[in-house]
Parts: C-alpha cells; structure tokens; sequence
C-alpha cells in the first residue's frame, strides 16, 4: 500500500489500493469502494490529478470556510445556512447549492452566515467536500458562532438517497460514507442547536422525517419515504423539487410552509405533464405514468412560532 498524505475526503489519510480504506474519524474506520477503472477514466484522472497536485487542499478549504463564519448579528433572530452537494458525479446538486448560497444571502442576510460543502468534479479546489466529517465539523462552527437557543439554522441537503433512507456522499473515483437518517439525527443533536429547518432533496428522503423531527424541527422533504424523486440530470440546472420549491415558490412566499405548498402543487403537475414510457422515464430521468414523488413536510407549533418570530422581522 501507498499512504498519500493528501485529503482526499477530507480525512486524515487516503490510502490507495484497489480497496481504498479513509478514515472518517477516530472512532471507526470507513471503508470506501475504489473503483480504478473510473479513475483511469478523463474525469477520474483528472480528479486525482487535481487532489495529487494540491497537498491538503481540502483540509485547506473547509478550515477556511469555517473560519469565515462571521458571529451573529444581536438584537434579532439569526438564519445560518449549511448547503450540501452530495453526489459529485451529476453537477446539478452543486448547482441547486450555489442557487441556493445566492438566493438566501440576498432575502435571508446569510451572507457571512453560511457554509457550502460541495461533491462536484468541477470545484475539488475550490469548495471543500461533503463528507460525514465535514458536515459534523461545519455543525460545529455555526453552532459555535450563533445562539442555539435563539437563531435558527437552514440545513439544505441535495443527492441522491437509497431505499434505506441514505443521503449519498460520492466523489468522482470515491465512494465515501453515506449519511444515514440517524446518523443526521445524532449530528443535530450534538450540535446543540435547538431550532432548525432541514430540507432534503433525495430519492426517498420521506425516510428522514421520523429520525430528524424533535418538535422544534421543520422537515421538509422531495419524497415520502417509499417514493423517488426526479430531474437529477447533468446537465439540469435544478432537480423537480429544487426548481419548484427554491426558484420557482420562495421567492414569492410568505413562509417555508407557504413555500413547499406551492411547490407541491408544482410538483405533480409536471410530474403529471411529463411521464414517459419506461424506458424514455429512464434515459431522461423523468416520471413514468405511475409514479409520483409525494413531497412531504413535517412541523410542530413550537417550531411555526420561531419561524413566525423570524420572518416577521425580515424586513426591519
């Protein structure tokens, strides 16, 4: 074997074998499936390349981003965002991520108050990676920098998700941990802060609403928990749900709730409007005529008040 002291993952070694074995924290090792037929591939190599050529980039990038957390604003509620692009291999997830960075530091003054952790094979060294050790580490920041009991944190994730309720981390040549419901669960928790609204945006993402809800939570997800999601495409610059709820819906709400029932609406109708035949569902990642997605959302009243608390005073 040939230890690389390069971050790949942001880990703490990168080991290179047909077996590639990181280490995601000091607790337990992860092992990550190395495929070498898709690193001798263009973008594969040039993945590796780019990581060969930069010695501790990413650990360069994320500590960067998380020093760049400004301290919150007092007299008011605070939003902080934490936007994450999950799988690198289809760059519409980095897209929706930098949409959203945008549309929030405009209408939300988050600008100074966000961490973007991105998978993409076009931004390796420029934006620091997803990974289950950088979202907890990016948790940790912003709980640090703001009041857990008063301000509130915007958590939007965007990947794929698997039928066992598993947000997909992946690099170009890498498979790296997953994030499981529970796993998200335990991470809010750590991080102390009490108020939160966590968006999902993932094939059967319904599957994170039962571990994340801890009555002062608003969820918000593409699927329910049996149903996938669509409009995960390359070359699409939004998934169905991210262009419907984020572009199309909040700029003209009056709140998330508000948001996600338009952008419900939207959802089935193109849903409706643009099944295929199997196979055609298949080559353009679009529905077919018996499937429906079912966005789903889960609140509580305490939850409602903070959000009212904090919309109201927008505009002041």
């Amino acid at each position: 074997d040939q230890i690389c002291k390069t971050c790949v993952c942001d880990l703490d070694t990168f080991r290179l074998t047909r077996r590639t074995r990181c280490v995601d924290d000091v607790s337990k090792i992860v092992t990550v499936d190395f495929d070498a037929r898709s690193v001798s591939s263009e973008v594969g190599t040039r993945f590796s390349l780019n990581i060969e050529r930069r010695p501790g980039a990413q650990r360069q990038l994320l500590d960067k981003a998380l020093s760049s957390l400004q301290q919150r604003e007092p007299g008011r509620i605070n939003l902080y965002l934490l936007a994450v692009a999950g799988d690198g291999s289809q760059e519409v997830f980095r897209r929706e991520v930098e949409f959203v960075q945008r549309q929030f530091a405009q209408r939300f003054r988050t600008a100074g108050h966000t961490v973007a952790l991105v998978n993409s094979r076009n931004s390796v060294t420029s934006a620091p990676m997803a990974t289950v050790s950088s979202i907890r580490e990016a948790l940790t920041a912003i709980a640090a920098r703001m009041d857990r009991e008063q301000d509130i944190l915007f958590l939007f994730l965007t990947s794929h998700g698997s039928h066992d309720h598993e947000f997909s981390l992946h690099q170009n040549g890498m498979q790296l941990q997953g994030l499981s419901a529970p796993a998200l669960a335990t991470l809010l928790k750590e991080s102390g802060i009490r108020w939160k609204v966590v968006v999902v945006s993932a094939c059967y993402s319904g599957g994170f609403i039962e571990p994340v809800q801890d009555g002062r939570t608003l969820i918000i997800t593409a699927a329910r928990q049996d149903r996938r999601s669509f409009g995960c495409a390359d070359e699409n610059e939004f998934t169905y749900f991210g262009r419907a709820f984020f572009k199309e819906s909040l700029p003209k709400a009056a709140s998330f709730d508000d948001a996600f029932r338009q952008a419900e609406v939207l959802v089935a109708d193109w849903e409706r409007n643009e099944a295929r035949d199997p196979q055609s569902a298949a080559k353009s990642g679009k529905p077919g005529d018996d499937e429906r997605s079912f966005p789903q959302i889960s609140t509580t009243s305490a939850m409602d008040a903070q959000l009212k608390r904090w919309w109201g005073q927008l505009d002041k």
